[in-house]
């Protein structure tokens, strides 16, 4: 590379001591650095560096620091990473600190490393650092992938640094600390096909998957920030989660202006072809090429992407996580993302990086990628560029999970009872016409499957018409008659409605007013009117109703400045319509919010343990003349609460003789005198 791209060591060494000291503070880099400055921030650097430090100083690096320094050595050579500790060690030693490192490291003599352990232990705040950094996001299933329009708040916030973090909220296979090949993450070899492992956990299925840029829009060049136009080319380094994965360089683009639309010649953007059992994690680079294309970086970029590989394996051993972690791996991807920004911006003179964004998918995400065909992702930094990635491989079947159901008795729990249904989401529940009816997705065709309890017996799925969807339908009797709702795959994700007035059978389905939905809707009947909340694309809910005159429902209305991520638990009880939420952002973070309204006066506020935290949606029902609330905890185990009145009782596990572990939201339904909660896992 040109003299003028990069510098001698020396003067390297002298750029990397200006950004430790806080003297470039107006520095991409630096921006960078200061991103969640919570007390944790950047706590890989800084192991990075006080590991460079100690193996300078002939200590044994830990398990972490080795990790790191493996990571960039095979672009640094041994040598001039340890000078890199020399620095941080002058600057600890003058400073007392280093203002941009964690005192948790800095403070540790060079005798003391910091490890793995160390890691799991700071680990909470480094994700609370990290999840309320505007350029990280952890956004529901399917919106990227199903071509929604991301964020605005995200694509601005990621001009500041260039560089963003986005992963998907909810990973729906069932996963066990023995089991965690099934994630993707950190272990090799492939599990054979279907069925399951000698201990009982799903065995992992391979699929091959390809990934292509097909084109690219010009929302503004990084010229125009100083005239002329761009010379573009995008790199990638896509992990199948096991420290496996593939680097590209694409081909470069001249003469690139605001207002392009330009496409990567035929066969020639593919940026991973290969098998992978249901994640993938991948780095994507746009640069301005003032320089020629640079193999080095996207190397470098392939060793950062097995770093985080490598602690998500290490953080795993023994009962700490019990399977693949957003959070976790968000907040470790948010570490090397700063990591990679600092030592590009060590090397260069100038910085020709526009933007750079890490994308983790779980198999949900993957799926309906593969069915859809195509996404966008947006690039802001210097210039704003939007991609267009297209999906070319075999169809990724939904992960699929049994059907099960647990039955109250007045307070007495059941034992689970299983089903011999697959479902690729949560089930509906209503009780109608003497029977408990059932909606379902088949994880092969996204078809809505309905099922119908008569007696002791349930009835064999069949498929309704022809409908499909990728979210679980709602249901509820109003005026004596059976209305479904729900997303219709091929209708823009449009919502649409239909009745089942004896019990028998479905209407064709009418298109209400509500589009682009990207979770599941809930119904309950309230006030002589059917009332329907659904969450929009912005994560807000939104709702409406149906009185039996207007076809499209009423207009909808937004009554909560909250966001959520998740389905939202709804349900009437005499006159009072109920509402609960999985929290989003800040101090709300998965926490459950409460509201209710009764025939006057809107929605208010209505108070639940300060403790609760969830892992998916809450789901609320009414039994034995009390309220009632499903929750799945942070450990995935579904517990649930009542109220009658007074203060929420203490939550206790659902079901007798097991802990249930559910893959995503339950169903909750009164029928018979008994409440079912059904749930797949």
């Amino acid at each position: 590379m040109a003299d003028r791209v990069r510098a001698t060591e020396q003067e390297r060494l002298e750029r990397l001591r200006g950004l430790l000291s806080g003297q470039r503070t107006q520095d991409r880099a630096a921006r960078a650095l200061t991103l969640g400055q919570g007390g944790s921030g950047n706590m890989l650097l800084g192991a990075l560096l006080h590991g460079a430090d100690r193996l300078r100083q002939g200590q044994t690096p830990t398990d972490l620091e080795q990790i790191l320094l493996n990571a960039v050595g095979a672009q640094l050579s041994g040598a001039e990473t340890q000078q890199w500790g020399r620095v941080y060690r002058e600057l600890v030693d003058a400073q007392g600190r280093v203002a941009l490192l964690p005192e948790r490291i800095t403070s540790r003599p060079v005798t003391q490393g910091y490890s793995m352990a160390d890691l799991r232990q700071d680990l909470p705040r480094l994700q609370a650092d990290a999840l309320a950094c505007p350029t990280v996001q952890i956004v529901s299933p399917a919106v990227a992938a199903s071509g929604q329009p991301e964020d605005p708040a995200f694509i601005e916030a990621m001009a500041e640094t260039g560089f963003a973090v986005t992963a998907f909220a909810d990973v729906t296979e069932p996963l066990t600390a023995t089991g965690a090949a099934d994630a993707g993450i950190g272990q090799s070899g492939e599990a054979p096909a279907g069925g399951e492992s000698e201990d009982g956990s799903r065995a992992a299925t391979t699929f091959r998957m390809k990934l292509e840029m097909e084109s690219f829009y010009v929302n503004r060049a990084v010229g125009d920030q100083g005239g002329g136009r761009d010379e573009i080319y995008w790199t990638a380094a896509t992990s199948r989660g096991n420290a496996t994965g593939a680097t590209f360089v694409s081909e470069e683009f001249g003469a690139v202006k605001k207002g392009d639309r330009r496409h990567f010649t035929a066969g020639e953007g593919i940026f991973f072809d290969g098998t992978s059992d249901g994640y993938i994690g991948t780095t994507i680079c746009c640069w301005e090429a003032d320089q020629s294309n640079d193999e080095w970086w996207n190397a470098l970029k392939k060793a950062l992407n097995e770093a985080v590989d490598r602690i998500d394996e290490a953080l795993m051993i023994g009962d700490y996580l019990t399977g693949f972690s957003v959070p976790t791996w968000v907040a470790i991807s948010w570490e090397i993302g700063k990591l990679f920004v600092s030592i590009i911006d060590y090397f260069r003179n100038y910085d020709d990086l526009s933007s750079c964004r890490t994308i983790g998918m779980s198999r949900q995400d993957l799926a309906v990628l593969s069915h859809r065909g195509h996404t966008n992702w947006h690039f802001n930094g210097d210039g704003y560029h939007e991609l267009r990635v297209k999906y070319t491989g075999e169809k990724v079947p939904f992960p699929a999970g049994t059907l099960e159901y647990v039955t109250y008795t007045g307070d007495t729990a059941s034992a689970p009872v299983p089903l011999p249904f697959k479902s690729m989401n949560f089930p509906a529940l209503a009780s109608f016409k003497g029977k408990l009816h059932a909606l379902f997705l088949d994880a092969s065709t996204q078809g809505v499957m309905w099922t119908v309890l008569d007696g002791q017996t349930w009835s064999t799925p069949v498929r309704v018409h022809r409908w499909r969807s990728y979210f679980t339908p709602a249901m509820a009797v109003y005026r004596g008659k059976l209305y479904c709702v729900l997303v219709a795959a091929d209708n823009e994700s449009g919502m649409v409605w239909s009745v089942n007035e004896d019990g028998t059978s479905w209407a064709q389905t009418t298109k209400s007013r509500n589009t682009y939905l990207n979770k599941a809707p809930a119904l309950a009947a309230w006030r002589d009117q059917l009332w329907m909340v659904h969450v929009g694309e912005d994560g807000m809910l939104w709702e409406n109703y149906y009185d039996g005159t207007d076809p499209e429902w009423s207009r909808s209305s937004q009554h909560h400045p909250w966001r959520t991520d998740s389905p939202v638990g709804f349900t009437a009880q005499g006159s009072t319509l109920w509402q609960a939420t999985r929290g989003k952002g800040d101090d709300r973070q998965d926490r459950v919010d409460v509201t209710y309204a009764e025939f006057s006066g809107g929605w208010k506020d209505f108070s639940s343990p300060p403790g609760w935290r969830v892992s998916c949606g809450p789901t609320l029902a009414t039994h034995n003349n009390r309220l009632w609330i499903f929750l799945r905890n942070t450990n995935g185990t579904l517990v649930s609460s009542t109220h009658s009145g007074g203060a929420w009782s203490t939550t206790q596990p659902v079901g007798t003789g097991t802990e249930i572990k559910p893959m995503d939201e339950v169903a909750a339904a009164t029928h018979s005198n008994k409440l079912y909660v059904m749930y797949h896992r």
